[in-house]
């Protein structure tokens, strides 16, 4: 079988007039004309086999081929560019702070700063784990860069992906919803532990807390004890756990959203190398 490609000019051209909100406003953005914007739309859909773009009134609005393409679009030109700046920079060097929360810090990048060092041997990398909230307030002071925990929908920094947030318990242990239940929480100011007694008070469910650690991975083994129920993310859970919802009388929470961000100003080139790498590989995680 004969495979078609896509050509990675009309794919940037397909990613900014999505993010751009239409053809003349990627055609600013690109300086190109409305018509040519158009007609390289008309050639990555013939290339593609699909209609990328349905008009409603005087918006255009993207097909489901159209939204099912703009994921693999933007991985790929993101590996592109990867490849790209590894062939070009491959003896780059220099210094990156980057920030994280700590349940992406145990569980998801080890194995992506493991290849950025691979690729990427003379740059140093200084890590430090800590909540997303008070990482943020040092950005461009202490980080470059800061990957952190947000409420769906934020409208700054540029997000990943979107977790689901789930309560958690041992799997090793039946769990019945009592009069009052048992809680491993983080300390207060965490995203979780609001959302977690919130969702509990609304629900009008009793609950204590006896179990509190600032180290996630704690809480996380005190629910996996069974000891208590904790929050957690649904991508990041400890093998050791039982995700909960409300076919166990538990309510709804909301889910976040894993963004990335980056200190004002020009980047180095070694934060520039190591974003592009976590929005390579942390996007299709999972």
């Amino acid at each position: 079988m004969i495979r078609r490609n896509l050509d990675t000019d009309l794919l940037r051209t397909f990613v900014t007039a999505v993010d751009r909100g239409g053809f003349t406003q990627a055609g600013n953005t690109l300086g190109r004309t409305q018509s040519a914007i158009s007609m390289q739309m008309k050639r990555l859909e013939d290339a593609a086999g699909n209609a990328l773009f349905q008009r409603e009134g005087r918006k255009m609005r993207l097909t489901p081929a159209g939204e099912l393409l703009l994921g693999y679009a933007r991985q790929m030109i993101a590996t592109h560019d990867q490849a790209l700046d590894a062939l070009q920079d491959s003896r780059l060097s220099g210094a990156v702070s980057l920030a994280v929360m700590g349940d992406y810090a145990t569980h998801v990048l080890p194995g992506i700063l493991a290849s950025f060092i691979a690729l990427y041997p003379d740059i140093k990398l200084d890590v430090t784990t800590g909540f997303s909230a008070d990482l943020l307030t040092r950005l461009g002071d202490r980080f470059e860069l800061v990957l952190a925990t947000q409420p769906q929908g934020t409208k700054d920094g540029q997000i990943l992906r979107t977790e689901r947030t789930r309560w958690a318990f041992s799997a090793r242990h039946d769990f019945q919803l009592g009069d009052i239940l048992p809680l491993a929480v983080l300390p207060p100011g965490n995203l979780f532990r609001e959302w977690g007694l919130r969702a509990l008070d609304a629900a009008g469910i009793h609950w204590r807390i006896c179990f509190s650690s600032t180290s996630i991975a704690a809480v996380e083994a005190a629910a996996a004890a069974g000891i208590a129920v904790a929050v957690v993310k649904e991508g990041t859970a400890e093998p050791g756990l039982r995700l909960l919802g409300e076919g166990d009388g538990l309510p709804a929470l909301p889910s976040s959203d894993i963004v990335l961000y980056r200190a004002p100003g020009s980047p180095s080139k070694a934060a520039q190398a190591l974003a592009e790498h976590l929005v390579a590989s942390i996007t299709p995680y999972g």
